[in-house]
């Protein structure tokens, strides 16, 4: 049965306040019971309780997909009414990350590359350069070559300057090394002083558009910063905004390591993610690549696919099959394209794409951007919506002649309301989760805290039982006895206490480290497992005058060949390295916290019974013998929580890889389970300086002192008899109205 937030803390709140009250009849047994493992304070509630409200109030978007997409298109209708506010990247390789959320006014954060930054561009643009000039060399020295073995055959002039662009095009396939080059040579033309530029700025304006011009400086294409700018942190008094923060991520290649990760680590925190592709090339291998920085996370992350520039599609042969019908050519297209997803989704090898696999239909959003800036800006629209415009009329006059059925289809187009409406879902689906996290929390803890009050009113009726039979002779004998004894008793513990410690010193490390090694050794089996070989087809020039001149006729005069190159199925070595993550983050505290459990029960075992063996049976009471025990015990020891790295966002693939990425994609997963095992092994080096910290205390004066101190209270009780009863009756009742 639930019980409700204000009933659950309003009781919490009454009961401390009597244990508050009465904090002078508590003794070792009845604060054993209030300190049960798993027990919250009301603070503690309360500051759990409201994370979980305060998570509740903003509401993440993450939109991912290839620059050109669309994705500022999907932005502005999403927040803006269409209307066209984000500046767009300003090329695909130099797109900023970007947070957009709500602020009392038009600012902007901007965030520049660090120095390592710059230095790692540097490096890569560098290697760019390098390979650029090693491939030029080797194919002037293959044409000298040829034209050596063939010397009464001449071949044509060699074009450097064609050849070096040829070559240029080649090593630019590799998009990281390109991107890098790109933004240096940027950098280069910036005229920049980087020294002087610092970590960020703050940019203030009256409006959104004066904001946009600004940012123009640190985003657009001739922007004087563009190429130094990593990260963007918009907030604008916006309505729409309210609790909702939307992440709008740089595409693939990105060459910067720390916003590729930052990029990775924004969008595990998102609710709800917008993939946004084409309708005419939709979910490319891009696009896939793209999703792998989504992470399956438990909480609320709803996936959306998102089909853009849907408009040119509309004036193919669906128009002719539909014969002119538009809604039902929207029907076409719609089950055409839940068709290619469903496909592409079957093949794909990604965890959080393959949850939408059977709900595709009804996570597929198709959008026109231009259709909303055409309802936007009406008379005043650009040539490419006026254009696009004068498509839908003359294909489709019936729907797009009168001005209400126009606005009417066009909203269909626009996906607007659609789009809302998927936001809508996934915040009200977020506010249950959370409810219902906020409820099974609360539940818990109900059922804990009732057990709780039961010992603690079953400890507190022991105790009454105790004083109003106490004898005063027998207390100061026992108090007597207790002096007479403690240094031999103090030896005694202390013995029993540095024996268990010793073990405890030398089982538990020995105990994690194999918990390391057999997780070392499941990532070397699946990462044996995951690679492989393939053929693949590549073409090459064939030699000789015939051949160039079919090269410069018809792009003829080249060979197929094939090669065997190195395959890599990355998922399951991901899998294990977030598992590994995991283990070190959680598993090894909670594999120490159940030793720990274990030895803190044996210690007070045989710590009581060397007490028992030293003190005598007949010279102290074994319950409370045995509770301060417990008491003293329970305070000796806690472990710091484990500090591990994030998984990086290039080892963040699902996809398979092929070639001389192998190697990186395998170098890069034994870098990361090296700072893993390092981290594992530093949280081990704080297992031993906790319990050496403990064997330096003096266990046994602490627990005499303790022991002495509760028998000289139960004297003081006995010797107020009357007056303790009357206040132990009155707590026992209050607790039971609690």
């Amino acid at each position: 049965m639930s019980v409700n937030e204000s009933v659950y803390l309003s009781s919490l709140a009454t009961f401390e306040q009597l244990i508050a009250r009465n904090d002078d009849l508590i003794d070792a047994s009845i604060r054993n019971e209030l300190n049960t493992e798993g027990f919250s304070s009301r603070a503690e509630a309360v500051k759990h309780l409201e994370s979980l409200k305060q998570d509740g109030r903003s509401l993440k978007i993450g939109v991912i997909g290839r620059v050109k997409a669309g994705k500022s298109s999907l932005i502005n209708a999403l927040l803006f009414d269409g209307e066209e506010v984000l500046p767009k990247a300003a090329t695909p390789m130099t797109a900023a990350l970007t947070s957009i959320g709500y602020a009392e006014s038009f600012t902007a954060e901007v965030h520049f590359f660090s120095a390592e930054d710059i230095r790692q561009l540097q490096d890569k643009s560098q290697e760019f350069e390098r390979e650029v000039a090693r491939l030029f060399e080797q194919y002037k020295s293959a044409y000298a070559e040829r034209q050596m073995r063939n010397p009464m055959r001449p071949l044509p002039p060699l074009d450097e300057n064609q050849l070096r662009k040829k070559v240029t095009r080649e090593v630019s396939e590799n998009g990281v090394l390109a991107a890098a080059a790109d933004i240096c040579q940027r950098m280069k033309s910036s005229d920049v002083d980087v020294h002087k530029l610092g970590d960020s700025r703050i940019l203030t304006a009256d409006s959104i558009q004066a904001l946009n011009k600004e940012l123009m400086e640190y985003v657009g294409a001739a922007g004087k910063y563009m190429p130094y700018t990593r990260e963007l942190v918009l907030g604008m008094p916006v309505p729409s905004l309210q609790g909702i923060e939307v992440i709008d991520t740089p595409g693939v290649n990105d060459p910067v390591k720390s916003r590729e990760q930052r990029t990775y680590e924004r969008l595990k925190e998102c609710n709800a993610a917008f993939i946004v592709s084409p309708a005419g090339q939709f979910l490319s291998q891009q696009d896939f690549e793209l999703a792998d920085r989504l992470s399956a996370r438990e909480g609320t992350q709803e996936i959306y696919l998102v089909a853009s520039q849907a408009d040119m599609q509309l004036h193919t042969n669906l128009r002719d099959d539909a014969k002119g019908d538009f809604h039902l050519v929207m029907d076409k297209l719609h089950q055409i394209l839940t068709n290619q997803a469903r496909s592409a989704l079957n093949g794909a090898n990604n965890d959080v794409l393959s949850r939408i696999g059977n709900e595709i239909s009804d996570r597929l959003i198709i959008t026109s951007g231009i259709c909303e800036t055409i309802l936007k800006s009406g008379d005043a629209a650009d040539e490419g919506a006026i254009h696009a415009m004068k498509l839908l009329k003359e294909n489709y006059r019936d729907y797009f002649s009168a001005e209400d059925a126009t606005e009417v289809n066009l909203k269909r187009l626009s996906a607007r309301d659609r789009l809302q409406a998927a936001v809508d879902t996934v915040r009200l689906k977020k506010e249950q989760i959370l409810q219902q996290q906020a409820q099974n929390f609360i539940d818990a803890q109900w059922q804990t805290f009732l057990q709780v009050k039961e010992r603690v009113l079953a400890a507190v009726m022991t105790r009454r039982d105790t004083v109003e039979n106490g004898d005063l002779g027998k207390l100061r004998d026992e108090i007597d006895h207790l002096k007479r004894v403690s240094g031999n008793a103090i030896a005694a513990v202390n013995s029993e206490f540095l024996n268990q410690a010793e073990e405890l010193r030398l089982k538990l490390p020995l105990t994690l480290d194999r918990v390391i090694e057999q997780a070392i050794v499941k990532l070397d089996e699946e990462s044996e497992k995951s690679e492989g070989e393939a053929q693949e087809t590549y073409r090459v020039e064939k030699d000789g005058i015939g051949s160039w001149l079919a090269r410069k006729l018809w792009g003829g005069g080249s060979e197929e060949r094939s090669r065997t190159v190195a395959t890599l199925q990355p998922k399951p070595i991901r899998q294990v390295l977030e598992k590994l993550a995991k283990l070190m983050k959680t598993g090894m505290k909670d594999c120490t916290s159940l030793e720990l459990l274990h030895w803190r029960k044996e210690l007070t075992t045989s710590v009581s019974r060397q007490l028992r063996a030293t003190i005598g049976d007949d010279g102290v009471d074994i319950n409370r013998l045995q509770s301060v025990c417990r008491s003293v015990i329970a305070k000796l020891v806690d472990f710091p929580e484990v500090d591990i790295p994030q998984l990086p966002a290039e080892l963040a693939k699902s996809n398979i890889i092929k070639g001389s990425a192998v190697g990186e994609y395998l170098d890069a997963a034994q870098d990361y389970s090296s700072e893993l095992e390092k981290s594992g092994q530093g949280f081990i080096q704080s297992v031993r300086i906790s319990i050496d910290s403990i064997m330096a205390k003096n266990v046994g004066e602490e627990l005499l002192s303790d022991l002495l101190k509760e028998v000289e209270d139960l004297q003081d009780k006995v010797e107020n008899k009357a007056l303790t009863l009357e206040k132990m009756a009155r707590m026992e009742a209050d607790l039971r109205v609690v």
